[in-house]
């Protein structure tokens, strides 16, 4: 088999490689019953589907970031001032970019922030990657902009980032409120005051709820929690909730499922943790065991949110 040289360098806000053309070809290997689900990085690979599986309902792109120590408001703000047309583009239903809240001392070497964009297809998020609009967020196209943006990066980050992608099943939302109307952004972008001094003005908060599900247990787990009973939709302060499924042949963090839950703002969650979702997790302690360990807890703080009139 031949071997290929490649040159790689990663944009330093979305992780996107810029490849050099290879020097030769490399055949490229085939899995069984593998789905031509995600035409992604070559870092992450393509997801192999199972009997009884569920069909992917929106797609999630994400990028985890490390954020060196009292940097965060200058991250925030290169965030904030970057162009954007991101809420104008086809195929986008929601965007923020998340600031961990919660993170104890297991947690110390865990991405503190995450940039997650909701679509409503995986060919919105390829036509966007693809495109004009990413060129614009990442440098200008130009490897003058590119460079600038990434010497800037490497003042702020710990090493580089770390894209994550997932296809997202049961999506559930509440219609817009008088909060999430003001996520809406004509021009593609909201203007968001950030100084770089002072974290900025939180827009909605996040919890995501990790598994590390066993191999051969995928279909059931997946079962389980479209069969489960909730009542989220209508819940006061509820923005949206999908279920994640890792869009990768391993997940180099071991989790390959997630719950993630918007809601407008720490105190709606914190209701609704302390009544309502005691019915969502009734008998969840006597099922059969589908995945290693606890389930890990992240909450995060949402900035910048921006929000499809359709809802995410």
């Amino acid at each position: 088999m031949a071997t290929t040289t490649t040159m790689t360098m990663r944009h330093a806000t979305m992780g996107t490689p810029v490849r050099a053309k290879p020097t030769t070809t490399r055949a490229r290997r085939h899995h069984a019953r593998v789905v031509a689900s995600a035409d992604i990085m070559d870092e992450v690979g393509t997801m192999v589907m199972k009997d009884g599986m569920l069909a992917r309902e929106r797609y999630v792109a994400s990028n985890r970031f490390r954020v060196q120590d009292g940097k965060g408001p200058k991250f925030e703000k290169r965030w904030a001032n970057r162009p954007s047309r991101l809420s104008k583009l086809d195929g986008f239903r929601f965007f923020t970019l998340m600031r961990r809240v919660d993170a104890d001392e297991s947690a110390k070497d865990e991405p503190n922030y995450v940039s997650f964009t909701i679509w409503e297809g995986k060919d919105g998020f390829d036509k966007w990657r693809k495109g004009d609009a990413f060129k614009e967020a990442h440098g200008g196209g130009t490897i003058f902009g590119f460079m600038d943006m990434l010497v800037s990066s490497l003042m702020i980050l710990k090493g580089g980032p770390q894209p994550a992608f997932y296809d997202a099943l049961l999506p559930v939302s509440n219609e817009l409120s008088a909060t999430t109307s003001k996520w809406q952004a004509e021009d593609g972008w909201r203007q968001v005051a950030a100084d770089g001094e002072k974290p900025v003005d939180a827009d909605c908060f996040v919890a995501m709820n990790r598994f590390k599900v066993i191999e051969g247990k995928e279909a059931a787990f997946e079962k389980r929690w479209a069969e489960r009973e909730s009542e989220l939709k209508g819940t006061p302060g509820f923005v949206t909730f999908v279920f994640l499924r890792r869009d990768a042949v391993t997940a180099d963090d071991g989790f390959n499922y997630s719950t993630y839950t918007v809601w407008e703002n720490r105190g709606a969650f914190d209701n609704w943790r302390a009544n309502g979702s005691k019915k969502a997790h009734a008998n969840a302690s006597d099922a059969e065991p589908m995945f290693e360990g606890r389930p890990s807890v992240a909450l995060y703080e949402g900035i910048l949110a921006l929000l499809s009139p359709a809802g995410a």
